[in-house]
């Protein structure tokens, strides 16, 4: 379980920079906007820490997003990498 929550971690913070980078943000725009340090957001699209829900709420709310849309998003780039990852090499579709 500790894997799948690690594997999800990283796709969410895969997520935020995708919508930040969307936006037009910087890092340190989108620490102002959500409330937070500037050094926390580079640690958390790194993959180095992971958000509380109020904090993964604040930075949805930064990029005008759900935070329902971005757990999505992220599940669903979680899932992708799973079955890339057991997808035997050389196959093509299915």
């Amino acid at each position: 379980m500790a894997q799948a929550q690690t594997v999800l971690s990283d796709a969410f913070s895969q997520v935020v920079k995708k919508h930040r980078e969307k936006r037009g943000l910087s890092k340190a725009a989108l620490a102002e906007l959500s409330g937070l340090h500037q050094t926390y957001v580079g640690l958390l699209e790194r993959g180095e820490r992971s958000p509380n829900l109020d904090t993964a709420k604040a930075i949805a709310n930064a990029l005008g997003i759900s935070l329902g849309k971005m757990i999505t998003e992220a599940e669903q780039m979680q899932r992708w990498r799973r079955d890339s990852a057991t997808r035997p090499t050389g196959t093509i579709g299915n």
